[in-house]
């Protein structure tokens, strides 16, 4: 009865966070699709364009978002710095999943190598994200390029150690011992079979990890070591409009709504995927 009871009320949550999921992947697919298509849409002279006459506009029917402090149009700046911030966002994130992956399911299958690469995840892992990602963004210099690197660095670890519990427990499985007494090889048992069994809960990380990284990125920009100043992006945006934060809110609300939506966007989706797919979920 109690078995019964938990189900049912799993069912009701469940279609409630589809509709979240639904509204959460719709907002993430126009901010996405908005900053594809900003190049094409903008001029990139726009970001070294200033006009005095036009500054720290309030947002109007010409300035939907106003303007900031050398008088650039808001709106199009920040469809230019979700171009540039998703980009690295979905890159950072798929560069770690790829590479967390790989050495997972080799620590996972190959204890000859486990010890080691366990104990190189401990020592990324004991170190603050943010803490690390300053001390590598630093010594590689300031562009996104190296922020990237850098945010890559930082989370590859999470993934490696999530993949390696799959693959150590789908191992177990009657199915795999069948295919090592029929003589498959090792790298066919791995990547043909155990690989895509255990994928789905590493790549359910992969929409809120998005926006994790988008946050981390923006914090990153905003304390110094993003881009230059000519470089729109949404932590620097925010950094240079807080010295008019109570002159003209708007240079810091908007970016901040930006990163805000995105964020909880991809964490509505993560939710969802994870719980409709969990199998402790589905009994």
């Amino acid at each position: 009865m109690a078995i019964a009871d938990a189900a049912g009320e799993r069912v009701p949550r469940l279609r409630w966070r589809h509709k979240l999921a639904v509204c959460g992947a719709l907002v993430f697919a126009a901010i996405l699709m908005a900053g594809f298509l900003a190049p094409y849409a903008i001029s990139a002279s726009v970001v070294r364009e200033v006009n005095f006459g036009t500054k720290l506009a309030p947002p109007d029917a010409t300035h939907w978002f106003g303007t900031d402090d050398y008088g650039r149009d808001l709106f199009s700046m920040l469809l230019l710095a979700a171009n540039l911030d998703l980009r690295t966002a979905i890159g950072v994130v798929a560069a770690a999943m790829t590479t967390g992956i790989v050495l997972g399911a080799i620590a996972g299958f190959v204890r000859r190598v486990d010890e080691l690469l366990m104990r190189i995840t401990d020592v990324f892992l004991s170190i603050p994200s943010l803490v690390l990602a300053m001390a590598i963004a630093s010594v590689l210099g300031r562009s996104i390029e190296n922020l990237a690197i850098a945010l890559v660095f930082v989370s590859w670890p999470i993934y490696c150690r999530l993949m390696r519990g799959q693959v150590l427990s789908e191992k177990e499985k009657p199915y795999v011992k069948a295919l090592i007494v029929l003589g498959v090889g090792p790298a066919r048992t791995m990547f043909r079979h155990i690989v895509p069994n255990t994928l789905f809960p590493v790549v359910a990380r992969a929409a809120p990890d998005v926006g994790l990284v988008l946050i981390t990125l923006a914090a990153l920009s905003y304390i110094g070591f993003g881009p230059g100043p000519y470089v729109p992006e949404w932590g620097s945006l925010i950094a240079a409009g807080q010295a008019y934060i109570f002159q003209a809110p708007w240079l810091v609300f908007f970016p901040g709504a930006a990163i805000f939506l995105t964020s909880l966007s991809l964490n509505l989706v993560g939710d969802w995927a994870r719980d409709a797919f969990d199998p402790r979920l589905r009994r």
